[in-house]
């Protein structure tokens, strides 16, 4: 999307959430994470190595606003720094709907690569029997790219323990005309999956360890990943 329709966006969501706010003034909520990661790797491309995540989002009803950025342990590699918003709809019990807006600032970025990007989704997400799976779409139009991405998940309580057992697996495909600085074609696949295990610390504080694994197909770029790697994440509500 282009910066002005990132701007409307935005403003469009703030509206949301002032509006309902005033309605029901309990409706506000914070959530913060602190992650560590051991490698960042997004859409079965290695990013960087370990680094550090932290994010901040703001949500009333159904309407949100964040920012999440990945800050390398390693000073040679990039931070990355992402402003998000999003509306979901719930069509019924088991199926809900959400429209999706990202803008990536990369601060550190060289002359040959990419500084910024805007990028728009949309997806469907339907959840039966203890089992969710989601299919998204997005378009990126700095680097004209388009993205399918599937996915399942199932959570598995262990009530003994007051935690569960979480596990998404995915599913994607990327073709850009613009990918890098270069103005490179690109066309590859990627799949993953996670595990996670959070643990509740108090009412509205968490803590989340997880094991992940990333991969891609026909690329042609630096930062094919063949990766396993974990996190451990803080994530409190107010």
């Amino acid at each position: 999307m282009t910066k002005n329709l990132l701007v409307l966006a935005v403003g469009l969501t703030a509206a949301a959430v002032g509006l309902q706010a005033q309605e029901t003034k309990s409706s506000y909520s914070v959530t913060t994470d602190f992650t560590y990661t051991s490698k960042y790797v997004f859409r079965g491309l290695k990013a960087s190595d370990e680094a550090f995540q932290p994010s901040v989002e703001v949500s009333a009803g159904d309407a949100y606003v964040g920012v999440w950025t990945s800050q390398p342990v390693t000073k040679s590699q990039n931070n990355e720094v992402d402003f998000y918003t999003g509306y979901k709809i719930k069509a019924s019990e088991e199926l809900s709907f959400e429209a999706v807006g990202t803008y990536y600032l990369y601060p550190e970025a060289k002359a040959a690569q990419i500084r910024e990007s805007y990028e728009a989704g949309l997806g469907a997400t339907y959840t039966v029997g203890g089992i969710s799976t989601s299919v998204y779409g997005y378009y990126d139009f700095r680097l004209e790219a388009e993205t399918y991405q599937a996915s399942v998940g199932y959570s598995l309580p262990l009530k003994d323990l007051g935690t569960s057992l979480d596990f998404t697996a995915n599913y994607g495909v990327v073709k850009a005309t613009n990918f890098d600085a270069a103005g490179l074609d690109e066309y590859y696949t990627f799949f993953g999956a996670d595990l996670s295990l959070p643990y509740h610390l108090s009412e509205k504080a968490s803590l989340v360890a997880a094991v992940h694994y990333g991969d891609s197909r026909q690329i042609a770029v630096v930062g094919h990943s063949d990766n396993f790697w974990y996190s451990v994440g803080v994530s409190v509500g107010f």
